[in-house]
Formats: structure tokens, sequence, C-alpha cells
């Protein structure tokens, strides 16, 4: 079973327009949709899609968290959700049916209190005995309380020898950094934020992926978008190609990646297979409206023509 940590879920409204036009005027949507989301729902709607044993934890409250509900039971992912004092956040993605992308304005991550992290955390104890994985993901706010949260939930699995992987930002990763989790997902951008430095070729990223190595992480993925990945292990280095695809809806790409990852992973245990399964989700992910999508035929047909190559680094 793949165990996902999501603290701070969204409750995401999709709009697609037909040809997007700034200023006053009202636009007319072609279709809206809503969605559970946010970077750990996103993930464990895919690995439900493609067939995987997942449940969801994390924080709901108010209105907005009883919709979210709703929405995971549509989307058919296994929940058990912590109540809290404040409500659930929401999200707006804006699409224009040739450009793609308008505008995300996700709220920010509601606060939340002692009482309430500490039943999130107890509840995740407990199920973690029936994990295989567990996956955190999340795009909270850069708040030293969410490194907090999310240091004592990698030390929980970490105790009970569960493998964690991470898919998060700001202290949150610096938190699953210093923790030393099995495997780690960091954008480019992210990369090179944090370490100050333009990173413009493979060499120099994977100088940066191999400092984090020494630190304690087991496995780390730097996504480059349209590009794919770079995997680097203790033993090897990988440049995962994918297909080039209609692009349209780039939104919950990474958190595609990582729930198919999961999904195969545990299907193969075969960690360089599973992340061209990932790159194949994330490639159907794009052709969508919803963030965070990709069926289980259509990923088959694009893992074919996703390719792993190994990388040598001349000196």
């Amino acid at each position: 079973m793949i165990l996902i940590f999501a603290p701070y879920p969204t409750l995401e409204r999709v709009a697609l327009v037909e040809k997007f036009q700034p200023g006053p005027g009202a636009q007319k949507p072609m279709r809206v949709g809503v969605y559970a989301g946010g970077t750990g729902m996103r993930a464990a709607t895919v690995a439900r899609l493609l067939d995987g044993d997942v449940l969801a934890l994390g924080f709901v409250g108010g209105q907005l968290g009883a919709l979210l509900r709703e929405g995971l039971d549509r989307q058919d992912v296994p929940h058990l959700l912590t109540p809290t004092v404040n409500g659930t956040r929401g999200g707006f993605l804006l699409l224009d049916k040739e450009q793609g992308v308008i505008s995300y304005v996700p709220e920010p991550a509601p606060e939340i209190s002692e009482s309430e992290a500490n039943a999130l955390l107890h509840s995740l104890n407990r199920h973690l005995p029936t994990a295989s994985l567990l996956l955190i993901a999340d795009d909270s706010q850069d708040l030293e309380r969410d490194a907090t949260l999310f240091a004592r939930a990698i030390a929980q699995a970490k105790e009970q020898n569960i493998p964690v992987l991470a898919d998060l930002g700001g202290s949150a990763l610096t938190a699953a950094l210093e923790a030393g989790v099995w495997l780690v997902r960091i954008e480019l951008g992210a990369l090179q934020r944090r370490t100050e430095r333009s990173l413009q070729n493979d060499s120099a990223i994977i100088t940066e992926a191999l400092l984090l190595l020494e630190q304690g992480v087991g496995n780390v993925l730097i996504t480059l978008g349209d590009e794919g990945a770079l995997l680097i292990t203790p033993e090897d280095k990988w440049r995962i190609k994918p297909p080039v695809v209609s692009h349209f809806n780039s939104t919950g790409s990474g958190e595609t990646l990582m729930g198919a990852l999961a999904v195969r992973y545990l299907q193969t245990h075969d960690l360089v297979e599973a992340v061209r399964y990932g790159c194949a989700a994330a490639s159907v992910n794009v052709t969508y409206d919803e963030p965070g999508y990709a069926t289980i035929g259509e990923v088959n047909i694009l893992h074919r023509q996703t390719i792993a190559e190994p990388i040598i680094i001349r000196q």
C-alpha cells in the first residue's frame, strides 16, 4: 500500500475558455471542473487511476473541506482526513484552449494547531505498519511549522523502516533533505534556487545531486519539464527522455510522475523503470484539463516511447 501524507489539500476549480482576453470583460468558460487536488491528492488520484492501492492522509475543514471529501470519493481515492478548525484552502486554474495555462492561484495553507498536527501524525503512525511506501507531497507555504510537521512524519516512517518519497518545496524540502529520505524529486528551477547557481548542463546538475547523496538522500530525481528527468542513484546516473506530445496543461505533471512512479516501483522494484513509467504518465497529464490525470492505456502507449539512457560524465 502507498500511504500518502498530504497535509494541505486544495479544492481546485479549473476553467477552460475558448480564447482568453485580458481586461475587465466577462468571459464564458467552455467548461469548469472541480477536483480534490493539491500536490499530494493529485499524486493519490493518479496512483488510483493506475490501479495503485493508496490511502491519503491530510487536514480538512469547513465547507470547502466537505466538498474536498466528496471530490476524493468521486476520484476513488481512499482517505482518512483530520478535522481542523480552519477551513480547507481553494485554488483556481485558468486554461486557454490554445495557449494552455493562463494562471494558477492557490490560497495559502490554513493555520494548524499543535493538537491538530499531533492528531494527523498519530493517524500516520497508526497506518505506517501497513504501508510499503510513504509519499510525502505538498506545496504549502514556506513556514517553519511546515518543516517541523514534515520532519516528524519522515522520522516516524524511518523508525518503521518505510521508504519515503518526498515531493516538497521550501522549508519542507529542506527538512526532507536533512532527514535523508529514500527519494526526493526536485524541479530544476527549485534546485537552482537552492544552490544559487546556474545549472546549464547535465554535469553541473549531477554535481549538485551528488552532494545531496553525500548528505544522506538515497536517490535524487531532477525533473526538467518537457525534457524529462535526470535520476541520480548511488550506482548510476540516468536521463529519462519522454516522447513529444501535444503540450496543453503541465499543471500537476510532477505529481502525476510521482504517483505513477510509486505504483510502478511496487510492481517491479526497479527504480529506473518506475521513473520511465512516471515520465510517461506525466506526458499523458499535459494533454488534459484536470491537473493530475492519466489512464493506464495511454500511459502504456507512451511508456514504450519513453527512453532511459545512462549518462557518462567524462572528466
